[in-house]
């Protein structure tokens, strides 16, 4: 057995992604799924992909697959699969009870659509204020983001899209965790073909203003919840926390 000692939610996070960028599902999964139900998709997936490319040493056994391997996973990715199939957003709240009690531990109100190829991300949040103008929007996400999540307080409007492909695409490609816009999106198709996860209220198809009127590292209210620029953002499917500090499992 391995040793586990303390994992950031960082590390699971970038590991179970690793597996669903490289689209490591094998066949019949669902079928063997229904099996052992308390396995998540991403922990069986990684545990396929490690005894292929982690032969014994003395193996000769050529690479089983009719595609080519994939890339090196993240450091720490045997240490982290012990504990994929484990750590929610839920288990967190269950697990931090004094965390949430205290209020360095909050929830965000279930108000958001998920859209992007990542589903569970987290990272350092970088907080900005707009009102129906993306253009400080497109400046932050045409930086290095260094695995940081962009939070946009964007008052909540549905009259038009503050964030679109093209800046999500950036976003992607910059190394950017991903994005929660307390507005709308367009370019949904193009948004759920890029490996990022995005938050948002809904989708529209009218465009914003652009006169780079905005604030900037402000503390911001966003779905009933006060967040800090560099605090931390964990997102999944069943919601949204904020943490003052980066949290271990």
């Amino acid at each position: 057995m391995y040793n586990v000692t303390k994992l950031n939610l960082g590390e699971l996070v970038e590991c179970h992604n690793w597996v669903s960028h490289n689209k490591l599902i094998p066949p019949n999964f669902f079928k063997i799924s229904s099996l052992f139900p308390q396995l998540s998709s991403s922990f069986s997936s990684a545990l396929l992909i490690c005894s292929l490319i982690s032969p014994s040493p003395s193996s000769s056994t050529p690479w089983p697959l009719p595609f080519p391997p994939p890339p090196p996973p993240p450091p720490n990715f045997i240490r982290c699969l012990e504990q994929m199939a484990l750590v929610t957003t839920a288990e967190v709240c269950d697990a931090n009870p004094q965390l949430i009690v205290s209020g360095e531990l909050r929830a965000l109100e279930p108000i958001f659509q998920i859209y992007g190829r990542r589903q569970v991300f987290s990272g350092p949040v970088v907080t900005l204020k707009v009102f129906e103008d993306n253009v400080l929007i497109r400046e932050f996400l045409e930086e290095k983001g260094n695995g940081r999540v962009l939070v946009v307080d964007g008052g909540g409007s549905k009259r038009c899209a503050i964030l679109g492909g093209n800046p999500v695409v950036q976003a992607q490609n910059n190394g950017w965790a991903g994005i929660v816009v307390n507005g709308c999106v367009r370019d949904v198709d193009e948004i759920n073909g890029c490996d990022i996860g995005v938050r948002a209220l809904a989708s529209h198809p009218m465009k914003a203003y652009k006169k780079r009127i905005g604030e900037k590292h402000v503390p911001i209210t966003v779905a009933g919840t006060r967040i800090m620029d560099g605090e931390w953002l964990y997102a999944d499917t069943d919601g949204i926390l904020v943490s003052r500090t980066e949290l271990s499992v």
